[in-house]
């Protein structure tokens, strides 16, 4: 049986982005289920499988409208499973495909009492394949807690693995968001525990996600390249005014297991792009290419830095805080960075205290 199939990134413009009550939330869940049905109808016929894997953009359904992370936990967030994943599930039953809605500000209090994680589910006809916690949040402006932080207070990496893999029917699917790209370490736990196709979502902004600097495109190709796996990218839509104060890149596309760039919608607003995945051909290029098997190649007791450098201090007391604001978390930033570069350099670093006015407790 073939296993060609097409996959949708999904961009959405400004009917999403920050909810600020229940009846905003329900607005936007059926923005977004419009957007699939729309994505579907469109590119249905062009595989032989049909549409069957839908990725969409970081934090855009909901957004992420309090600075304070007690907030967010009390009023905006989401709970996995829930009546949005609830809703998905349905929806991947109906169309028998695979949906990541891109990210959502979720609660777990039996993992983190009154913290948030970012974090992106994968939605298939069985229900939740998984849901991955991102591991590199993007300090300061974006202080999720990172599962990482409550390793050492006894975080549950059985119940919810750092790096989740999904076998599927149309492949093995894993996800990172945003800022994760940046950390080959990332794509590359997904890659060595079987992940075949990167579900990837983003909310970055400009100028990143734009030449000349391009930092979207340029780190998640080179995931591709670096783990012969197909990469499947939501970027952002939105206007300014949306959600965070930032100017939206765009940047929704589709790679190759050899980096090529499938298909792309580059400017920011509402739209969706789709190219046709063969699972097979992704196989066989892994089994028989002997040239570039960045898998097969990888000398992985050579590289010993993971254990040897202290870098990111976890953040333990994060489980039982009772909140954390912007201002805060841009303080333990400074720390931390002020902590590597003094031991790095063998000198004392100190980071700028500047700290914007939109994070201050007001």
């Amino acid at each position: 049986m073939t296993k060609r199939f097409g996959a949708v990134a999904l961009q959405l413009g400004n009917k999403a982005g920050n909810a600020l009550n229940r009846q905003e939330q329900k607005q936007h869940m059926d923005y977004l289920i419009d957007m699939i049905d729309w994505a579907v109808d469109i590119f249905g016929l062009h595989a032989p499988m049909g549409v069957k894997l839908i990725v969409a953009s970081e934090l855009v359904v909901y957004g992420w409208p309090s600075l304070s992370l007690r907030e967010m936990h009390e009023k905006y967030a989401i709970e996995i499973p829930g009546e949005e994943t609830q809703r998905l599930i349905d929806k991947a039953k109906e169309l028998n495909c695979y949906i990541s809605p891109g990210s959502f500000v979720e609660r777990d209090p039996e993992s983190c009492k009154h913290l948030v994680f970012n974090t992106m589910p994968m939605i298939g006809p069985e229900g939740v394949v998984y849901r991955y916690r991102k591991v590199q949040p993007w300090w300061s402006h974006e202080p999720a807690v990172s599962p990482h932080d409550l390793l050492p207070a006894g975080y549950d990496t059985e119940k919810y693995p750092l790096f989740p893999v999904a076998k599927t029917e149309i492949g093995n699917l894993g996800s990172y968001i945003c800022y994760d790209a940046l950390f080959p370490e990332i794509a590359r736990s997904l890659a060595l525990s079987g992940c075949e196709i990167f579900c990837s979502s983003t909310l970055w902004m400009d100028p990143y996600g734009k030449p000349p600097q391009d930092v979207w495109m340029t780190c998640n190709r080179s995931r591709c390249i670096e783990n012969m796996a197909y990469g499947v990218y939501g970027g952002p839509g939105l206007e300014v005014s949306r959600i965070a104060p930032y100017p939206a890149s765009g940047g929704t596309f589709v790679c190759d297991f050899e980096g090529r760039v499938m298909c792309e919608s580059r400017p920011p607003g509402e739209t969706a792009t789709h190219a046709i995945l063969d699972i097979d051909a992704l196989r066989d290029h892994r089994k028989s290419c002997r040239l570039n098997n960045t898998l097969g190649h990888l000398r992985i007791e050579a590289y010993d830095y993971l254990k040897t450098k202290h870098c990111w201090t976890s953040q333990a007391q994060f489980k039982d805080l009772e909140d954390l604001h912007f201002d805060e978390a841009d303080a333990i930033n400074q720390e931390n960075l002020a902590r590597f570069w003094s031991e790095y350099y063998d000198e004392k670093v100190e980071f700028p205290t500047w700290v914007p006015p939109s994070f201050k407790k007001r």
